[in-house]
């Protein structure tokens, strides 16, 4: 099980509905892990990547939702 934490790129995103299109629409989001210094994965990267969640902070970095790649929906 491979999980990334991320954000959205350009855009705080207020809300799970807003997260859902934005990764649906294959948007970049930007990898939180230090030891990748900015790396960028969008959905078909993460496939790619055989990424199995993606934790994605929203709403100022204040909270967390959990997208399952393999299944393009929100946990």
């Amino acid at each position: 099980m491979h999980t990334l934490t991320v954000k959205a790129v350009y855009s705080d995103l207020k809300n799970k509905a807003q997260i859902l299109d934005y990764y649906k629409s294959n948007k970049d989001f930007y990898n939180l892990n230090p030891l990748v210094n900015g790396a960028y994965v969008n959905k078909e990267d993460a496939k790619k990547h055989k990424v199995t969640y993606l934790n994605v902070r929203y709403k100022n970095l204040t909270k967390i939702a959990v997208i399952d790649v393999n299944k393009d929906k929100l946990l």
